[in-house]
């Protein structure tokens, strides 16, 4: 039986199939980019929601724990790859050297905490303030690219030099913790 927070985590993925559909439609109808804008906005505030009903609940499940960033890794990197797209989004668009940071991040990450379950037979994966604050901008990055031309852009670089800089940061910060399990 699932409870409210995992059913939340578990929506944010079911939101990923219209985000994508809508991401698609925007260079045929502008319309769709609001759209786009509403669902990750919705997105954006499920996933405090699910943490916050999860502690104040006390409903922290060995489920929540997963579910959660995967959620998160999905709309986040299925976004980051549709967003950098020239075939798909029309400008501004996602530099591909900021989704691969993000990605080879994420890919990073998996891969230690599979080697830690592997080597050690347990893995704690216990999100830090700074994890938390990556994703956050993670996704305020890639609202400020739904929100088009209506961002300068030089605020825009700003928001993706930010998120480089905390997605770098933040993983070395969990290779650490990661290494010390060892």
């Amino acid at each position: 039986m699932l409870n409210l927070s995992n059913k939340i985590s578990l929506s944010r993925i079911f939101f990923i199939p219209p985000l994508v559909f809508c991401i698609t439609q925007v260079q045929h109808n502008n319309h769709y980019r609001y759209l786009c804008l509403f669902i990750m906005m919705i997105i954006w505030f499920s996933d405090m929601l699910d943490g916050y009903f999860a502690r104040k609940r006390n409903e922290i499940t060995n489920l929540g724990r997963y579910l959660d960033p995967v959620a998160d890794k999905l709309v986040l990197v299925v976004s980051c790859i549709i967003l950098s797209s020239d075939h798909i989004w029309p400008e501004p668009r996602f530099p591909n050297w900021i989704t691969t940071v993000i990605i080879c991040r994420d890919l990073v990450l998996m891969l230690g905490t599979v080697v830690l379950l592997v080597i050690t037979g347990r893995m704690d994966c216990q999100p830090t303030m700074l994890g938390k604050a990556t994703t956050g901008l993670q996704i305020i990055a890639i609202i400020s690219v739904i929100m088009g031309n209506h961002i300068p852009l030089t605020i825009l670089i700003a928001i993706w030099w930010l998120a480089v800089i905390l997605t770098f940061a933040s993983g070395l910060l969990y290779m650490y913790r990661g290494v010390k399990q060892l």
